[in-house]
């Protein structure tokens, strides 16, 4: 039998013990900083020392420093997917909302610049599963269509659309761009309907 812990560090058909998600998420943390500073050079003892915990309780939560690297990324991914739900869903504003879904992406990335691209090069996009991608996908969709039903975004956007916004104001960001919100000003300007404007021909 193998000694190898399971990638998800959550013990077969049970959850986390409250102490052990604790750990866990210090030492996500920890690692965000270790990986900002050192990128892949950064070693899982430096990460367990800012965490406050031994090498071991790293390990048992995650094998590999890809495995860890996968679980930051899974860990941001669904941060955003809370922020849909409590904040961008309930915004009574349907553009208010969809402009805070972006602003909020573009914060996120100021916020972990560092890291971001070295996580990246490490996982690629194996950080993010089906379910998860098909919820965000739901939720994007809903804004989009209720921001559209009041008139305040272009007839011709869909949800197809919105990823790639999304990666182009994060990388304005990781760019090192001091006055992101600039541009998203310009992006949310190219979102509203405009008369005049040429629909797209099939």
């Amino acid at each position: 039998m193998s000694n190898t812990p399971p990638p998800s560090g959550t013990p077969t058909g049970g959850k986390l013990r409250s102490d052990a998600a604790r750990n866990r998420l210090k030492v996500l943390d920890a690692a965000r900083a270790a990986f900002s500073e050192s990128g892949q050079d950064a070693q899982m003892g430096d990460i367990a020392r800012r965490a406050g915990v031994g090498v071991g309780t790293v390990y048992r939560h995650f094998p590999t420093k890809e495995s860890l690297a996968e679980a930051i990324v899974a860990h941001r991914f669904q941060e955003t997917l809370d922020f849909l739900r409590t904040e961008v869903l309930p915004d009574p504003d349907p553009w208010h909302g969809l402009a805070r879904s972006l602003e909020f992406c573009g914060i996120m990335q100021e916020k972990d610049r560092g890291y971001a691209e070295t996580v990246t090069a490490m996982v690629g996009g194996s950080g993010f599963d089906a379910a998860a991608i098909a919820e965000l996908n739901e939720l994007t969709d809903t804004v989009l269509k209720r921001a559209q039903a009041e008139g305040s975004v272009r007839e011709d956007l869909t949800v197809a659309d919105v990823s790639p916004l999304y990666i182009g104001l994060c990388h304005v960001v990781q760019a090192g761009v001091p006055d992101w919100r600039r541009y998203l000003g310009i992006l949310l300007d190219g979102l509203r309907p405009q008369p005049g404007r040429p629909r797209p021909t099939d």
